[in-house]
């Protein structure tokens, strides 16, 4: 059966602003609704095709394969809806003091947290890891390391701080938000043990005040 041909009559998908979507983008929002609806098993290229109104070879022209698709949406749905709305994300992360370091960080962790899309892009990580182990490579290739090396390189860089490790440091911080994520969310902790975003906000906000203020006694 062949690819059917694109529409030339449709009008093109715009992006927020009224700016034409390019057929990229168009193509990558149709895969993020596909892929997070029907898994990563269930989705074709073809299927995606005809949500996205182009024929197949056009996915072609842009991704080589399914599992570069995926690590497309991947990116989309994470770092990119993060610097969505601050221009130049990672210098300005870089040049804040250690509490607007933190509250920055928990502000981009609160959006993400508040996202269906996200939730749902980890459930099918989790979901389909064991049987796509390539899955899992392309999430921490895509977000857990690209996320260390961020929060890493900003505590590495702020000596203040008087931090031996970190790595270590950075694992804590972005670790507690995703781990609150997939407890609370993703299991349905909070239909047990119930824990608010913002307690877990709070307790890292006051063990970063806490290493600050025995810095600075020490110090004195």
């Amino acid at each position: 059966m062949q690819d059917k041909q694109e529409s030339g009559s449709s009008a093109p998908a715009v992006i927020g602003g009224g700016r034409p979507r390019s057929k990229k983008d168009q193509i990558v929002q149709a895969a993020i609704k596909v892929f997070l609806e029907n898994g990563y098993a269930s989705t074709s290229m073809n299927r995606v095709a005809a949500e996205a109104d182009v024929i197949k070879a056009t996915i072609y022209s842009h991704f080589k394969d399914k599992e570069e698709l995926f690590a497309a949406i991947i990116e989309e749905v994470t770092f990119k809806r993060m610097q969505a709305d601050t221009p130049e994300f990672e210098q300005l992360l870089h040049s804040l003091p250690p509490d607007e370091f933190v509250k920055l960080l928990t502000q981009k962790f609160r959006m993400l947290s508040q996202s269906a899309e996200y939730r749902a892009l980890l459930r099918v990580v989790i979901g389909e890891s064991e049987r796509f182990p390539e899955l899992a490579t392309l999430y921490v290739k895509t977000v857990i390391l690209k996320g260390m090396e961020l929060a890493s390189g900003y505590f590495a860089k702020h000596k203040e701080m008087k931090l031996n490790n970190p790595l270590a440091t950075a694992h804590i911080c972005c670790g507690s938000f995703v781990a609150w994520l997939i407890w609370q969310e993703i299991l349905g902790g909070k239909n047990f043990k119930p824990l608010e975003f913002d307690d877990v906000v709070i307790a890292l906000q006051e063990l970063v005040d806490a290493k600050l203020a025995i810095d600075k006694e020490s110090s004195a």
